[in-house]
């Protein structure tokens, strides 16, 4: 089960660095360099994945299980990083927000 779930994270790790490639490259004209945002967002999506995948093997290895604290930590995490890119300006939120989204979008392309 461990070296398939590393196997699963690095490949949604793979897809987070390729869907945000493409869209700094798409928005790259909207946005100028302020599309650097979602590189942000994508390296908190990348972490998210990291500290999902350590929950899970936390998970199999011990008999309690404390869900609702690495829960808490991973989106209080994500709301610092929202917080963060806020301060900038608001499309620096939205391109965050969207970097983060990556790790959502990866899941849901990859096959289960």
């Amino acid at each position: 089960m461990n070296s398939e779930l590393k196997k699963k994270a690095k490949e949604i790790i793979i897809k987070i660095i390729i869907l945000s490639i493409i869209e700094f490259l798409s928005l790259l004209y909207f946005y100028k360099i302020t599309a650097l945002f979602i590189f942000l967002g994508s390296v908190g999506a990348i972490a998210g994945i990291l500290m999902i995948t350590e929950e899970i093997k936390t998970l199999l290895t011990k008999p309690k299980r404390k869900i609702l604290k690495g829960y808490i930590i991973r989106y209080a995490f994500f709301g610092i990083i929202l917080l963060v890119a806020g301060l900038f300006s608001s499309e620096g939120l939205f391109l965050t927000f969207l970097g983060l989204m990556n790790m959502k979008f990866a899941a849901l392309i990859s096959p289960k």
